[in-house]
């Protein structure tokens, strides 16, 4: 359970600086009030409170609060099987052993095969990297790249990915760096697997965005670990890639969704746009299937997301809801009561603000961060991410363990520059009695105009696992703290989507 899981599990924020890579990337329980109005007549601060008063001023915090961990699903039920559903469809897993002797793996030079991930680090020759023999082209398996961290035989390796968290002990933000460039790597191998339609050469692949990233199990640092990477849909411009992290053959610890827009090199436009289209997927199995479907829900979502972002500076900005109003009214109204009673005053931790769980941290990207177009690498911004978001939610929980759960998205909204003055920002807007969620916005400044708006360049949410029943929820303050606070709770997909994915799924394997 959580609970034992936690009682092993302590963390701390480290500060990383990832290597090199070159690789382009675009890139409640609310606490409700029960309170009413009264005709009494007004309470004073030093007025002693009756048992029914403070009944009526105390959240509900020793309730188990709803919406935890299945933002974009309208039912804690949906988001779980979404869960199985993910990991009964992971390739080459799970499947019978005679099935698995059939597929013959071969070791793949990793600068030959790999480049993209060659560069992450100066250790990635200890490394080992293999792929299928004799798949069919354009397939699922065509396309598979493993990358195995030797970490049972490997010190010096085994420190470099090792967090504070015994249950996810393989740092999370490492797990990112590395996604980042495997996916790049599995992209163009997809690209290259078919003689048909654009050529590598004549594209060029961008990162858009890594989107339902989960930790299933517990990693153990003493077995070695295994990310294995392959395509799942195709589009003309764009393509899903998945990348899961497991152990023990058969023991699934992570899984990443990631998004690949596919430019033509000469004008840099999608290609759909230019005339041309990417190698479709080869659909062999019941499993491909299973994640084109998974893939086309994923689509879904996105595309629901855009119609209704609630971000100030986007061409779309959809404001709040009668009823998202009322929730935050309740939220500022429950501890304006609070303080009328002399339960809490402005700086009780009892009321804490997203103000007070927002931290910053600026760096000068170097050319060491940099990708092959000489722009700052995309892993580097996961990683980073990662350890200031932990950083935040380990404040929150005020020293108790937390535990790194993945991220409902990381966006990359357009590319940063060599020597650009670049600001991470996280801010814990939601918690809770089990998780709480961290929004990171990524901008660029210009030191000769302070008072500009700053660039966009990314927004990430990060979800974290705790025991927090006994901490409030955050209030937030400015309307940009309230959007983000209810956006990171909104479902993004309606059942009458989900009914329209299974059957078109329904009918392509009929």
């Amino acid at each position: 359970t959580m609970a034992s899981l936690l009682q092993r599990t302590s963390t701390s924020a480290v500060s990383v600086v990832p290597p090199s890579i070159r690789h382009h990337n675009l890139t409640l329980l609310l606490w409700k009030s029960s309170a009413r109005s009264s005709s009494s007549s007004s309470l004073h601060k030093n007025t002693p409170t009756s048992n029914d008063t403070m009944a009526r001023l105390q959240p509900l915090s020793n309730k188990r609060r709803r919406r935890e961990s299945r933002r974009h699903f309208q039912t804690q039920a949906d988001f779980q099987q979404w869960r199985r559903n993910v990991r009964d469809s992971a390739l080459l897993m799970f499947r019978p052993q005679k099935e698995v002797e059939q597929i013959r793996m071969e070791p793949l030079d990793l600068p030959t095969a790999a480049p993209f991930l060659q560069s992450v680090a100066p250790m990635a020759d200890q490394l080992l990297l293999a792929g299928v023999k004799d798949a069919t082209p354009s397939s699922p398996r065509d396309s598979l790249l493993e990358c195995t961290y030797p970490l049972e035989s490997n010190d010096i390796l085994r420190y470099s990915v090792t967090d504070f968290s015994d249950w996810s002990a393989f740092r999370l933000g490492k797990f990112y760096e590395l996604v980042d460039a495997l996916t790049a790597d599995v992209a163009y191998r997809h690209v290259a697997s078919s003689s048909s339609g654009s050529g590598k050469e004549e594209v060029a692949l961008v990162t858009a965005g890594h989107y339902h990233s989960r930790k299933y199990t517990r990693t153990d640092l003493n077995k070695d670990a295994t990310l294995r990477s392959y395509v799942t849909k195709v589009g003309r411009s764009s393509l899903e890639v998945r990348t899961d992290g497991w152990q023990d053959d058969d023991k699934l610890i992570n899984v990443c969704h990631t998004i690949m827009v596919a430019l033509d090199s000469q004008t840099m436009k999608p290609l759909s746009r230019v005339g041309k289209a990417l190698p479709p997927l080869i659909v062999e199995t019941d499993d491909d299937h299973q994640r084109m479907q998974l893939a086309d829900q994923h689509q879904q979502i996105r595309q629901d997301r855009s119609k209704n972002a609630m971000q100030l500076r986007n061409k779309v900005s959809v404001p709040p809801t009668f009823d998202e109003m009322q929730e935050l009214h309740a939220i500022h109204r429950h501890r304006a009561l609070q303080r009328e009673e002399g339960i809490v005053d402005s700086t009780s931790s009892c009321a804490p603000t997203v103000r007070e769980y927002t931290f910053r941290s600026s760096r000068v990207i170097f050319p060491e961060q940099r990708n092959v177009h000489g722009k700052l690498f995309g892993g580097f911004v996961m990683s980073e991410g990662q350890s200031l978001a932990q950083y935040t939610a380990t404040f929150f929980a005020m020293g108790k363990p937390i535990v790194s759960m993945g991220i409902d998205e990381a966006i990359f909204l357009q590319p940063v520059a060599l020597g650009d003055m670049v600001t991470f920002t996280a801010r814990l807007v939601h918690a809770t009695a089990t998780t709480c969620r961290v929004n990171v916005t990524v901008e660029v400044r210009d030191p000769a105009a302070p008072s500009r708006v700053p660039v966009r360049s990314n927004r990430l949410v990060f979800v974290f696992g705790g025991d927090f029943s006994d901490r409030p929820q955050v209030i937030p303050e400015t309307y940009q703290e309230m959007l983000m606070h209810v956006d990171v709770q909104k479902p993004r997909i309606s059942p009458e989507s989900l009914n329209r994915i299974y059957s078109a799924s329904t009918m392509q394997l009929q």
